[in-house]
């Protein structure tokens, strides 16, 4: 598969995301929005370890999907919590 297919596909999840980030009013689909662009710069990460046969980028590639998951997972909890302040 061309390189320029792993870059295609990264600009695409990337550019959805920004889209879902700017068009969206409630937090979940910020979230999952912010989440589908952080995916995309990872993506981008491991296109290029690809190209240039770097095993390093994958260990960044993998830190970002973490980062993405653990943003997810904390502002999950956050709008999870009810707000108990009136009972």
């Amino acid at each position: 598969m061309p390189i320029t297919h792993v870059y295609y596909l990264a600009s695409g999840l990337w550019l959805l995301g920004l889209a879902g980030v700017l068009l969206r009013p409630d937090g979940w689909a910020r979230t999952t929005a912010l989440v589908v662009m952080l995916v995309g710069a990872a993506t981008v990460l491991v296109g290029a370890a690809r190209a240039w046969a770097a095993a390093d980028i994958h260990g960044l590639a993998a830190l970002l999907l973490a980062l993405a998951g653990a943003y997810a997972v904390v502002l999950a909890t956050l709008q999870a919590a009810p707000d108990r302040e009136g009972s």
